[in-house]
């Protein structure tokens, strides 16, 4: 045990005069390696290399949300130049998109209205990107009537974040009784975690507690069950079921 003991304080006293030096921290730390060992080596450790992974994490996540940055940036960039060039529906309705992942809700709104006229005036995939600018921007009203449009100029039309953001439209509004029953019928074949979610989210608002616990616990049995992939798609609803339930205990 003291072989072991020994190998291991001579092998991070060489790595930390090693590092000392590399990183410019020869003096005083040498002086101190070489005259305080063992003891001079565990100081050396944690005032000078653990701050320093705490530091590359952080470098990492910084250049990580640069780069993200850069790339939302750049392909704002693209799709305003597309738009000015082509102007074509699609080409709007693109933009609009990266307006909303921004936060810029209120661009994305009036960029979509002024698509949906004329022979656009009833595109379901102009209407359905209006009703989920309006539903970020926390217009319940406005998300509500362009979903009514929709359901009644496009019949066949059918989608599940429709009716998603259908039920959303109605909670922004206080109408939460007939939020709850959309809800509840989305929870039956909504793919994905959000509708029951979200369904166990206006159940808890509601004040019924017991109901909102038991979904949040199917929730988190449902995703811990389920493959890779999925767990790590739902991950973000997994987290709101368990804090919630926590917090509702």
């Amino acid at each position: 045990m003291d072989y072991l003991l020994g190998i291991f304080s001579f092998a991070l006293f060489v790595f930390c005069i090693v590092h000392a030096i590399r990183n410019d921290r020869a003096f005083p730390w040498i002086f101190v390696l070489i005259f305080l060992p063992g003891i001079g080596s565990l100081f050396y450790l944690f005032l000078e290399i653990v701050p320093g992974l705490g530091n590359a994490r952080q470098m990492r996540a910084l250049k990580y949300g640069a780069i993200k940055i850069s790339h939302r940036d750049r392909d704002l960039k693209a799709a305003l130049s597309e738009v000015k060039l082509i102007g074509s529906v699609n080409a709007k309705r693109k933009l609009a998109d990266i307006y909303v992942l921004r936060g810029e809700y209120d661009d994305a709104i009036k960029l979509l209205q002024s698509a949906l006229t004329g022979v656009h005036d009833e595109d379901p995939a102009l209407q359905f990107a209006l009703a989920r600018a309006l539903v970020a921007s926390e217009d319940g009203a406005g998300a509500q009537a362009v979903l009514d449009k929709l359901q009644a100029s496009n019949s066949k039309f059918v989608s599940a974040d429709a009716h998603l953001f259908y039920a959303r439209a109605l909670e922004l509004q206080g109408k939460d009784h007939e939020a709850m029953q959309e809800y509840e019928k989305l929870v039956r074949y909504y793919p994905g975690e959000e509708a029951r979610c979200r369904y166990a989210l206006l159940l808890q608002k509601t004040g019924n507690i017991k109901r909102s616990n038991e979904v949040y616990s199917e929730i988190i049995e449902l995703i811990k069950s389920a493959p890779s992939h999925y767990r790590g798609a739902q991950s973000q609803w997994r987290q709101i079921a368990q804090q919630n339930l926590r917090s509702s205990r």
